[in-house]
């Protein structure tokens, strides 16, 4: 699984990215948007939302449950503090939503367990070595929660996360600073399906 982070660019509006991602083939878009007003954040969910349907692709936003709600979206991820807030967006958002959180660790993981959580994601930049640990703490744990390594990943090094253990990874510039964002998501996709067929 492939998620591309879109985020504001020099280069590029996030709309513009986010469909490029989505020619590359990638089917799952989250709006990082830190900065900007809910307003701005708002338009451009809805601005990507008839294409994200068209297409299949899951359009979540970061730590903003309430413009997931209010545009409709399919789900939030929540990260820091706001990951604590996990029970009460299940309840604002409703079972259909698509929640995650951000983990730095296992022990965040297993102690979400009983949440009705979709996945958790662990923080920009980890280690390989540190992901693999953190992946197998999980799994001898009997908890089967997809984990999601974000980072800025080249294709040799999206293999080495999905060989770590991890189901699926998020990337931001990786895509959006390229050259040809929608062959950059084309290459990081084919290394992905690499490690599943082996």
């Amino acid at each position: 699984m492939l998620q591309f982070i879109a985020q504001i660019n020099n280069k590029y509006s996030v709309a513009e990215l986010a469909q490029m991602a989505i020619e590359g083939g990638c089917h799952w878009i989250e709006l990082d948007l830190p900065e900007a007003s809910d307003d701005f954040v708002r338009a451009t969910a809805l601005e990507l939302k008839d294409l994200c349907v068209e297409t299949g692709t899951f359009l979540t936003i970061a730590d903003r449950p309430e413009v997931a709600r209010e545009a409709g979206l399919h789900g939030v991820q929540l990260r820091g503090a706001n990951a604590s807030r996990a029970a009460a967006v299940r309840d604002e958002l409703g079972a259909e939503a698509i929640i995650g959180i951000e983990a730095a660790n296992a022990a965040t993981v297993l102690n979400i367990q009983n949440l009705d959580i979709d996945y958790a994601t662990l923080p920009l930049g980890m280690p390989v070595a540190e992901v693999r640990q953190i992946v197998e703490t999980i799994r001898k744990a009997d908890m089967s929660l997809p984990i999601v390594a974000r980072g800025e990943f080249t294709p040799d090094e999206a293999i080495e996360m999905m060989v770590a253990g991890v189901n699926g990874i998020a990337v931001g510039s990786a895509i959006s600073d390229s050259p040809d964002p929608a062959e950059s998501t084309r290459r990081l996709l084919d290394a992905l399906k690499a490690v599943q067929q082996a």
